[in-house]
């Protein structure tokens, strides 16, 4: 570990874990949310398992948790503080950070962007000093979170994709969009020219990705199958159903995009996040990022460059 501060962008999503970090070079990691209690197994078959050990618990992350853990839990809370969000956080360190102090640019709502969130993961973060043992690795890091703040979302997606665009100029004086659509909500932002936020036309709409593993559960339930989002999620038996879901589900957005932009034959609509990787067909207004699903952590650790940096250059 150096003696340094390393900034790291977090995306704490419902169903994956992104986080990403261009200190030195960019490291990046994403995992299922999923945690659950740890135990000496054999770990040759699975792809990059985290075991790791913090706070006086040993526990597992992503798939390892989602197929071997005891009391698997999905990490579907808003709240960024739970019990479940401070494991998976902490994984995020294990996975990418490289010095002893960090701080952490943390990935919010937009419904969720307000003082009181921020004095909450601050009271539960900012100024704490965590040890992370890595049980498979051997390898252990002392890590003082030095800061952390938050920033919304889809607003850290959209920063991030005008930022890499070759048109990058070209679009900071258009009106543009970022519908970026995870596990359980769509997040939307809207940005007047030279990328002015405009509130009124941002919001989070309540579906995404669970929207359609619920459909199809409750199809299979009908059948006297139990099935957990997770397994469904993860299964290639229902995948008939799931695309009739996703089919429905882009339509669904598509209708509240016109229905709430309705100027969007005039803009540049960016779509991300990890559902719109299962989607076919997708309407032209829709400009398709690379790598969907980690955009916002990119995003986010962006935002942290700018905001840590000129916090630092203020002192």
């Amino acid at each position: 570990m150096l003696n340094d501060t390393q900034i790291i962008g977090a995306d704490l999503g419902r169903g994956y874990i992104k986080g990403y970090s261009s200190y030195k070079e960019a490291k990046e990691c994403m995992f299922k949310s999923i945690v659950g209690q740890g135990r000496d197994i054999d770990f040759t078959t699975y792809n990059n398992p985290i075991y790791i050990s913090a706070d006086k618990e040993d526990y597992f992350c992503g798939v390892l948790a989602e197929k071997e853990g005891d009391n698997p839990t999905q990490n579907s809370k808003d709240d960024k503080t739970s019990k479940t969000a401070k494991k998976l956080l902490y994984a995020v360190l294990n996975e990418i950070a490289v010095t002893d102090t960090v701080e952490i640019m943390l990935g919010v709502p937009n419904k969720m962007f307000r003082k009181s969130t921020l004095t909450d993961i601050k009271n539960a973060y900012a100024g704490k000093n965590i040890k992370i043992k890595d049980l498979i690795k051997g390898s252990t890091k002392n890590i003082n979170i030095k800061n952390i703040s938050i920033y919304r979302e889809s607003d850290a997606a959209l920063l991030y994709a005008i930022n890499i665009a070759k048109n990058k100029n070209e679009l900071q004086n258009k009106v543009t969009g970022m519908v970026s659509i995870g596990f359980r909500t769509t997040e939307i932002s809207y940005f007047d020219k030279n990328m002015k936020f405009n509130d009124s036309k941002s919001t989070t709409l309540e579906k995404g990705n669970r929207s359609v593993l619920d459909y199809v559960r409750k199809k299979i339930e009908s059948n006297g199958l139990i099935k957990e989002l997770n397994e469904i999620d993860s299964s290639n038996d229902y995948d008939d159903m799931k695309q009739l879901g996703y089919e429905n589900l882009l339509e669904n957005i598509d209708q509240s995009i016109e229905n709430m932009w309705i100027n969007w034959p005039e803009m540049h609509i960016f779509m991300a996040g990890g559902t719109s990787l299962k989607f076919k067909n997708i309407p032209n207004k829709f400009n398709i990022v690379d790598d969907p699903q980690m955009l916002t952590a990119r995003g986010l650790s962006l935002v942290g460059e700018r905001v840590f940096n000129d916090g630092q250059k203020n002192n």
